[in-house]
């Protein structure tokens, strides 16, 4: 005899749509390539402080997870998924290649900061490609792990599989049995 559960006679429809959506906020997404939205792009240009970047906040834009991360910040408040455009010396290649990423995945888009002033704004709204990366932290005394921008790529390699997924950045933990690296002391021996 078959057993039949019909949970919708026991709870209302409110209860069963908030659960769902407990249920998507919590599960967790695996390291891979993403077609993106650009939710925020904010500018920090701080000389000062050594700050030069384009932070960009980005949510799955495609797929089974798309919605993932604003669905954090509604639930959580926070943004879980940002990834940086850095426009110091030393890394205007990797800025150059993330402009053509943008213009290329977003047909009629010109940003190229490098030749003449533009507005950061113009990024919201717009896809990119996301390679991420899972990243283990410690938070009060335990191992966590958060997902990491690895790097941006265009929108049309995400599509076609052109890419490879990093491993996982595991925290670096002093291991008891490992003495390579420790101190060399001296003790006496009467």
């Amino acid at each position: 005899m078959a057993q039949i559960l019909d949970l919708s006679k026991r709870f209302t429809k409110e209860q069963i749509t908030k659960a769902n959506e407990d249920a998507n906020v919590r599960r967790n997404i695996p390291a891979g390539g993403y077609v993106c939205k650009i939710e925020r792009a904010i500018l920090n240009d701080d000389p000062a402080n050594n700050k030069a970047n384009i932070e960009l906040h980005v949510d799955i834009a495609e797929g089974e997870y798309a919605g993932y991360f604003k669905s954090l910040e509604d639930r959580y408040g926070f943004w879980g998924l940002r990834g940086y455009l850095s426009f110091k010396e030393t890394s205007l290649n990797q800025f150059r290649k993330g402009c053509m990423a943008l213009c290329n995945s977003n047909p009629g888009l010109v940003f190229n900061p490098l030749a003449g002033a533009v507005d950061i704004d113009t990024l919201v709204g717009k896809q990119i490609g996301v390679v991420t990366v899972k990243e283990e932290y410690e938070s009060n005394g335990e191992t966590r792990e958060r997902d990491k921008v690895y790097f941006f790529t265009e929108v049309s390699r995400i599509k076609e599989g052109k890419f490879k997924v990093p491993p996982a950045k595991k925290l670096k933990k002093d291991d008891p049995a490992d003495f390579s690296s420790a101190e060399k002391l001296e003790i006496p021996f009467d």
